[in-house]
């Protein structure tokens, strides 16, 4: 196919992806289709942009990248992957994603601010394509909002009488349980992501929550946004108990579920901020709880998704 350049917008950011490859974006990226917009780049301004192409058909200027020559920054498994994040002499990056299906790695190199990307190929199993370039767009709009106030959040959403409520908690802990648990008693609730919705503080100080291409498991990709009602942060416990937290509780139990990368001085500082100013401005709550129907009775009735419920 020709070359193929697409623009997409998820929360209140555009991103541009450039294709050399012969399969088509939406076989690649099929999440994606709700939140494609216009390909009037220059009128978008898009916040980043990413170069998709095979060894043969990447430009001659293609960054080249040898690990002795670069920092380590960090390692850690991402989406059923091991994932090594380096910086290069020159301040650029370069993201090495080794799927746990295969020995190959692919590797994806960004400007220092990852306004700039591109991802080369080369002869690697077409088949975890659409694997390797979801991840690597997600560590990227991560990456590349992090500054602008936008968090990319580790939880649960339900949307109940025009607001977003997230759930957060360690892995296990039972976020998509929780919010089944509202869709089957809460009446007038719907799923809106769950696994990694975009969190976007505005400088009214006004939190927004939108779907995302992201949502784990389940495919929930909803083009869609709602204010930020409350967060609650879940703990499995004997008994159903919630209880408000004030600030800096609120700040700990927001940041370890914020997508960050530490050791980049503006992304970090980003989350930091956005997180300071949510802990400070949305009710947070914390709620021990059973998997049943009276935790989500308990905590829409408390978050005042809902006055009052029949028995």
């Amino acid at each position: 196919m020709d070359h193929q350049t697409l623009a997409y917008r998820v929360g209140p950011h555009t991103f541009v992806i450039e294709n050399h490859l012969s399969t088509d974006l939406s076989a690649l990226l099929p999440s994606c289709q709700p939140f494609l917009t216009s390909n009037d780049t220059a009128a978008l301004r898009p916040v980043f942009s990413l170069l998709l192409a095979t060894g043969e058909t990447a430009p001659q200027d293609s960054a080249s990248f040898t690990p002795e020559d670069a920092t380590l920054l960090t390692d850690f498994e991402w989406e059923d992957a091991r994932c090594c994040i380096y910086r290069d002499v020159d301040g650029s990056y370069t993201i090495e994603l080794v799927p746990h299906s295969t020995t190959h790695s692919y590797r994806l190199h960004s400007s220092s601010d990852f306004g700039r990307n591109s991802l080369y190929l080369g002869d690697a199993d077409e088949r975890l394509w659409p694997f390797v370039l979801n991840n690597f767009l997600m560590m990227v709009y991560t990456f590349a909002t992090a500054p602008l106030s936008t968090l990319l959040v580790h939880a649960s959403v339900v949307c109940c009488g025009g607001k977003a409520y997230m759930f957060l908690g360690r892995s296990g802990t039972g976020k998509s349980t929780h919010s089944r648990l509202w869709l089957e008693h809460i009446p007038g609730c719907r799923l809106l992501n769950d696994d990694n919705p975009v969190l976007h503080v505005g400088s009214d100080g006004v939190a927004t929550v939108y779907g995302s291409p992201w949502s784990g498991k389940t495919p929930c990709y909803l083009n869609e946004s709602y204010p930020l009602g409350a967060v609650v942060r879940l703990e499995q416990a004997p008994a159903n108990q919630i209880v408000s937290l004030g600030s800096v509780h609120a700040f700990a139990a927001l940041l370890p579920s914020c997508s960050c990368l530490k050791q980049h001085d503006a992304v970090h500082r980003g989350v930091l901020d956005a997180v300071t100013r949510l802990s400070t401005t949305v009710p947070v709550y914390h709620l021990k709880c059973l998997p049943d129907a009276d935790a989500a009775r308990l905590c829409s009735q408390t978050v005042g998704a809902i006055d009052s419920l029949p028995n």
